[in-house]
């Protein structure tokens, strides 16, 4: 798509802003047709688009554009966004930021019957790839298995961002805790400075391979 194609998005939403800053004032009937609307306007230039609305009470809103953690779009995500004008009491950004327990989330882990603080990780793979990480809780079993994948996946979709996951995370598996077989652990909720702490252990080679310089760790 053009960069005057683009433009047409933002000036489609930018007519019909002040719809979705009271879309929480509308009949569920009327409020599914402009999310459609939105939906359908974004996907035309994108299928794998998509995005978040967020509005608030004081009139404000933010729309988020993402494109479901797939690093391969990101750059078209953030080139769509740099193109949004600006347009007074919202917020446009690229990709999801970083956030805590959201719906979804609550859902899965009641489902499961387990708190957000029960979940620890591990790194795994070889020097060169240290951004798989294993998931693990005492409940995780082949009966649980694909629940605890989705808890696993969501978890560290919020925890990160969706930037972050993108790129930082290659590969995601679960276990029980049993399974970690003396594994450095730690509680999931660390894995962003995990990440940071690791990723400055790293050095890339003149083959432009990863090297690990030094371990760190929980025994």
């Amino acid at each position: 798509m053009s960069k005057l194609s683009k433009r047409h998005f933002w000036k489609w939403f930018q007519r019909n802003n002040t719809t979705y800053l009271d879309l929480h004032n509308s009949s569920k009937k009327e409020a599914a047709y402009w999310i459609n609307e939105l939906n359908t306007h974004l996907r035309a230039y994108g299928r794998f688009y998509s995005f978040v609305l967020s509005v608030s009470n004081q009139h404000t809103g933010t729309l988020t554009i993402s494109v479901d953690g797939k690093p391969h779009y990101f750059k078209k995500a953030d080139t769509l966004v740099a193109l949004a004008p600006d347009i007074p009491a919202w917020t446009i950004i690229s990709l999801e930021a970083p956030m805590s327990v959201d719906p979804e989330m609550e859902m899965l882990l009641a489902d499961a019957g387990i708190g957000l603080d029960e979940l620890y990780f591990s790194f795994a793979g070889n020097a060169d790839e240290y951004n798989s990480i294993i998931v693990y809780h005492t409940l995780c079993n082949d009966d649980t298995y694909d629940l605890f994948y989705r808890i696993a996946h969501a978890v560290v979709y919020n925890l990160l961002g969706e930037r972050s996951f993108g790129v930082d995370i290659a590969d995601i598996d679960v276990a029980n805790l049993s399974e970690a077989d003396g594994a450095e652990l730690w509680k999931l909720e660390e894995l962003p400075s995990r990440i940071i702490t690791r990723q400055s252990l790293f050095v890339v080679t003149e083959t432009g391979m990863l090297k690990l310089i030094s371990g760190e760790g929980k025994g």
